[in-house]
């Protein structure tokens, strides 16, 4: 199997040519010129998204794969990073209106949003997965969910891809673990969320549920920045590709145990 950095290089290659039609020159200028200057940026983050970003119970402090990646961009990009916990619909309604700089929050990259904010390129392929209680046997792939009781967060891929099951009952929450919980507790025949997020949960709660069939869509996740804000972008960019190249990326990925 290729390394993930392997394949994450030709993501961003591609990713590159293929977002770079929705974000326009004209309009995404940069107030900061100063390449040499370190640049202090907050990045907001919806930390219930485990293992991607959560807040540690005990120490009450944001953790997880994209809050190491982010420092670690930072540091190769010549940035200064602060993170703020800000709930999902207030992170994609102020990145939006530019409230916000920067968001890392397993963000996938579509069309529909290219058009209100820039991307960075691609550096997670997390596709949806099904979830089903540990004794379902007639839910084995998101096929079987005609006309069943199906959850996934509200304003996600996940709530988006749900929506178009024909016949189904589709509940969405505010928080994902919300929903695992309802399907747990038998209130929901199926939860669908991005793949690393559902085995995740799955590990934690491995006598109560269960993942079912393969990830049946391909979704690859980017950093999120406010219109006009290139010089961050760039510098995200130029981060990132360090990372990767340079084996750190790599590490985080085995460190939260994401290898696919």
């Amino acid at each position: 199997m290729k390394r993930l950095s392997t394949i994450l290089m030709s993501l961003i290659l591609s990713g590159a040519l293929l977002f770079s039609g929705c974000q326009s020159s004209t309009d995404d200028t940069d107030d900061n010129d100063d390449s040499t200057a370190k640049i202090q940026v907050t990045v907001v983050t919806d930390a219930t998204w485990p293992p991607f970003e959560y807040v540690n119970e005990q120490t009450h402090a944001i953790e997880g794969f994209d809050i190491d990646l982010m420092k670690a961009i930072a540091e190769k990009g010549n940035l200064e990073v602060t993170f703020q916990n800000v709930a999902w619909d207030a992170l994609l309604a102020g990145l939006a209106t530019g409230q916000y700089k920067v968001a890392i929050s397993s963000i996938t990259i579509n069309a529909e949003r290219a058009e209100k904010w820039l991307f960075s390129d691609p550096y997670f392929n997390a596709g949806q997965m099904v979830c089903v209680q540990k004794n379902n046997t007639t839910i084995l792939s998101h096929n079987d969910l005609t006309g069943k009781k199906v959850a996934a967060q509200t304003g996600t891929t996940g709530f988006i891809e749900a929506q178009k099951i024909e016949g189904a009952t589709v509940k969405s929450y505010d928080e994902i673990g919300l929903a695992f919980q309802d399907l747990m507790n038998g209130q929901i025949d199926a939860v669908i969320c991005d793949t690393p997020v559902a085995i995740d949960y799955v590990n934690a709660n491995i006598d109560k549920i269960k993942k079912v069939g393969t990830a049946f869509t391909d979704e690859f996740y980017g950093i999120s920045i406010a219109k006009g804000q290139t010089e961050i972008l760039a510098r995200i960019n130029q981060g990132l590709a360090a990372v990767i190249a340079d084996g750190t990326f790599d590490q985080l990925v085995a460190k939260w145990n994401l290898n696919p």
